[in-house]
C-alpha cells in the first residue's frame, strides 16, 4: 500500500505527463512528451530515432492502459495511476520493467553528447518536457550530484528514481529531483 508521502510524489509523477492538466492521462499526453523531446533533438518526425521514441511511447501507453484504464475509456485517472503504481512497487519486476521505458528516454534525449551523464542544463531540459519549470535545476542539480561532479551518471539516476518511488523519508534527496511536489 502507498504511503501518504508516495502517494504525494506519484501524484507529482502524474502531473509531470498531465499535459493538458485535465486530470486524466490519454495518449495525447504522451504523444506531446515525444514530440517535446524529439524537438529538443531537433529530430524530425521521419527520423529514426523519433521514430524508436515514438514506438516505446506506444508500447509504454498500451501497457498502461491495459493494466491502469479500470474504467476503459482510453483513459487513466490519478485514482487509476496510485492503484498502477501500487501494484509496480510491490513486484520489483515490474518496477524494473516500468522504469526502464523512462530511464532509455531520460539518456536517450537528454544525454546530447551521449556521454553516459547529465548535466544540470540537460536536467533542465528534462524538467521543461515534463511540465516542470526548469527554474528548479540549479537548486536541486547540485544536492542530486552527491558525488559533486557536476554530472549525474545513468547509475545515479537509476538510484534517485528507485529513492523517488520507494522512499518514505520525507528527507530524501530524490523527493524534489523533479521540483516541488
Amino acid at each position: 500500500m502507498l504511503t501518504e508521502l508516495q502517494t504525494r510524489k506519484l501524484t507529482k509523477f502524474f502531473s509531470m505527463h498531465d499535459a493538458k492538466f485535465d486530470g486524466a492521462l490519454a495518449y495525447q499526453d504522451f504523444e506531446n512528451i515525444i514530440k517535446k523531446l524529439a524537438a529538443l533533438r531537433h529530430w524530425g518526425s521521419r527520423s529514426p530515432r523519433y521514430q524508436i521514441l515514438l514506438n516505446n511511447c506506444n508500447r509504454n501507453w498500451e501497457e498502461l492502459k491495459r493494466d491502469a484504464d479500470t474504467t476503459h475509456n482510453k483513459k487513466v485517472s490519478l485514482e487509476e495511476w496510485l492503484v498502477y503504481y501500487d501494484i509496480i512497487l510491490s513486484d520489483e519486476k515490474k518496477y524494473l520493467h516500468n522504469i526502464h521505458f523512462f530511464m532509455e528516454l531520460v539518456f536517450e534525449v537528454f544525454d546530447g553528447d551521449e556521454d553516459g551523464k547529465m548535466s544540470q542544463a540537460e536536467w533542465a531540459g528534462l524538467l521543461s518536457v515534463y511540465n516542470v519549470s526548469p527554474v528548479y535545476a540549479p537548486g536541486v542539480f547540485p544536492k542530486l550530484d552527491t558525488n559533486q561532479d557536476g554530472f549525474l551518471s545513468k547509475e545515479e539516476v537509476l538510484q534517485l528514481i528507485r529513492d523517488f518511488f520507494y522512499s518514505d523519508n520525507p528527507e530524501a534527496l530524490a523527493n524534489e529531483m523533479f521540483g516541488p511536489y
